[in-house]
């Protein structure tokens, strides 16, 4: 009787650190940091790193299917460097009233531009990103990012 006792016990303790780790986890990606994490990208060639890097938020390639170097990079001398360990994205900055990360820049390896963008994450925990020219969000391309960690 004490061991089935003893058993409930342990499962219930066991259930509540659980719990509380889990509500932890979703507190810590709440509001401005609620994007810090792992992303995979629409083509799942590649996985992105969102970090805080001073009052903004930042990205990197942390995984590719296969290494790629940056052959469409304007800068001759980087052409050769893998696009593992890149920062494609730096100066997004959150606003709250948008909801939406904004300000800053994304650096596409697929043909080597870098555009300004936003991010805004979804109710459904994808990452909508988009990323334009000359200051017009209506003129860009859009993809949809999975979180992965």
């Amino acid at each position: 009787m004490k061991a089935i006792t003893f058993l409930k016990t342990f499962c219930l303790v066991a259930i509540l650190v659980c719990s509380a780790n889990f509500t932890y986890a979703q507190a810590a990606r709440s509001g401005a940091d609620a994007i810090v994490g792992t992303w995979m990208v629409p083509e799942k060639d590649a996985k992105v790193e969102i970090f805080k890097c001073g009052d903004a938020y930042c990205g990197k390639i942390v995984w590719l299917e296969e290494d790629r170097k940056d052959t469409f990079n304007p800068d001759k001398s980087l052409q050769s460097r893998s696009l593992n360990g890149v920062k494609i994205m730096q100066g997004m900055k959150y606003d709250a009233g948008d909801n939406e990360w904004n300000d800053g820049t994304i650096y596409n390896s697929r043909n080597g531009k870098t555009y300004s963008g936003y991010m805004q994450l979804q109710k459904d925990g994808t990452l909508f990103m988009k990323g334009y020219v000359y200051g017009m969000r209506w003129l860009g391309k859009s993809n949809v990012w999975t979180r992965v960690d």
